[in-house]
């Protein structure tokens, strides 16, 4: 029983229509963009080591400094970082023993406690951010100021795409509905 091609990819019938799909155009961009930031990651990382910090601290660093008026909350930062409370309770807590984070009492919710960034934190974050400007810099100069403005408003509509999608906990369906016991008999292991 054939089943109607849909660019959704909604469902895949069988192996023929998942090894179609490897050479598909946006699996081809997708694919691109992973390797892209890969190499990014890893430039960023070899500049931030020399700083002894790493880019989740960077980001946590960078995300509480922009929440100054009221704090951030943990949630709110596990929010922003796209991260579970748990994880973002232990990075925290080794964030604050290395005195780069203190957690303290809300002045709006006293019930609450919000993170802030202390002056050594304060300190590594701006010197992080040098570092990222001149790494950022360096990988974006073939790029024309109007490829940088295209670039950016690509990547905010992808990364706005990739919100919703996480938001609503929207998955690509890889497989097939079944009834049987076995779900995934016959299907390429990947």
């Amino acid at each position: 029983m054939a089943q109607e091609s849909n660019t959704k990819f909604d469902s895949i019938s069988g192996p023929a229509d998942w090894r179609s799909l490897q050479h598909h155009e946006s699996v081809e961009q997708i694919d691109l963009l992973i390797r892209t930031a890969h190499l990014i990651r890893v430039a960023l990382n070899q500049s931030f080591s020399q700083l002894e910090i790493n880019e989740v601290r960077y980001s946590a660093l960078k995300v509480i400094d922009s929440v100054t008026e009221a704090g951030c909350s943990q949630s709110e930062l596990a929010r922003k970082l796209g991260q579970s409370e748990s994880n973002i309770c232990t990075l925290i807590e080794r964030m604050e023993g290395d005195q780069l984070v203190v957690r303290r009492q809300s002045q709006k919710d006293r019930r609450k406690r919000v993170l802030e960034v202390t002056e050594q934190g304060a300190q590594l974050l701006e010197r992080v951010k040098t570092f990222h400007g001149i790494v950022s810099q360096r990988l974006l100069a073939t790029l024309s100021a109007d490829q940088r403005r295209q670039l950016n408003g690509m990547l905010q509509s992808l990364l706005k795409s990739a919100h919703i999608q996480r938001s609503q906990r929207e998955t690509v369906k890889t497989f097939p509905d079944t009834d049987g016991p076995f779900p995934f008999q016959g299907t390429p292991a990947a």
